[in-house]
């Protein structure tokens, strides 16, 4: 039987027809070439200007449809997946591969949490985005590994040095700190941590990681792997420290190693990164090296 790709909106709805049509021809771009099926869920029909979510009942009947597909993938994120959460806790059936960012950082601690299999963090075919989000997809999801080091991402710095062995988890910050708490909170021990987040200002990362610290959460990774954390909110006379600054603190105080400045997730051109497998992170002097093992959707299990 064929594998197939649910296309859906778990959270905010797509904007309007050109989103709609925009996300279905980028997905058919990835699920043609990986041998998918595409399968559209009939909530893409229901559009919605920005900052609205529908209702979790819809929500809830579509992720049921989803559920007898071998891959989730998530049009867009927004506000929305936790509504779907107290079901999921429960389920016990088919559990297909989901890809997806920010708030689908949800989805990837619950799979993390209950051994559910690899997930992409990473291409959304309704965002607009660089072509790099679906180049990298095609190559994860087909089957290859990532590397990316300071001949991909000249822009990265070394923040601590040293080398870091473990499963690599991507997470949107604000998202896996709400998680605190909660069933869905996976164990992050003997992980490589990536982190990523869009308008935050510097103090609301530094809260976030102490809340993660203190809630005993960041005990045992093994290394960090930060975004570039992109701000438009920053007063003008700000004086405070950067988002380099706060992730390199937190870098001296776990004591892993660290790189700062990946593009994934929220931003313009991003890789996307798988969530779960193997991985190495090499940080020696201003060079760097992250790999991570290979992990296809043709190795995925029901």
């Amino acid at each position: 039987m064929a594998k197939s790709a649910y296309l859906w909106c778990p959270a905010y709805p797509l904007a309007d027809r050109a989103q709609r049509e925009r996300a279905e021809g980028a997905a058919y771009l990835l699920t043609e070439a990986l041998g998918l099926e595409l399968v559209v869920s009939p909530l893409l029909e229901r559009q919605a200007s920005t900052g609205v979510w529908l209702p979790t009942s819809e929500r809830l009947a579509d992720l049921e449809r989803g559920l007898r597909h071998d891959l989730l993938l998530a049009a867009r994120g927004g506000y929305g997946c936790l509504d779907l959460l107290p079901y999921l806790l429960k389920y016990s059936g088919r559990r297909p591969a989901v890809l997806g960012f920010s708030d689908l950082t949800v989805f990837h601690a619950l799979w993390r949490k209950k051994s559910w299999g690899t997930g992409w963090y990473g291409f959304m075919p309704g965002i607009t985005a660089g072509g790099r989000a679906l180049a990298s997809a095609l190559a994860c999801l087909g089957g290859d590994p990532l590397i990316v080091d300071g001949g991909t991402d000249a822009r990265v710095v070394v923040l601590r040095q040293g080398q870091a062995a473990g499963r690599i988890f991507p997470a949107c910050l604000r998202v896996l700190t709400g998680l605190v708490g909660t069933p869905a909170m996976p164990d992050l021990s003997q992980s490589i941590l990536a982190l990523e987040d869009i308008d935050e200002r510097p103090y609301r990362l530094d809260r976030d990681l102490q809340q993660l610290h203190l809630a005993g959460c960041l005990a045992g990774i093994r290394g960090l792997v930060f975004g570039r954390f992109p701000c438009a909110d920053l007063p003008k006379d700000y004086a405070g420290p950067s988002a380099q600054d706060i992730a390199n603190r937190w870098a001296q105080l776990l004591e892993v190693p660290a790189i700062f400045g990946l593009p994934f997730g929220h931003d313009p051109d991003p890789v996307t990164l798988p969530s779960g497998p193997d991985a190495t992170l090499q940080a020696n002097g201003d060079l760097w090296r992250l790999r991570i093992a290979a992990a296809g959707i043709g190795t995925q299990t029901a």
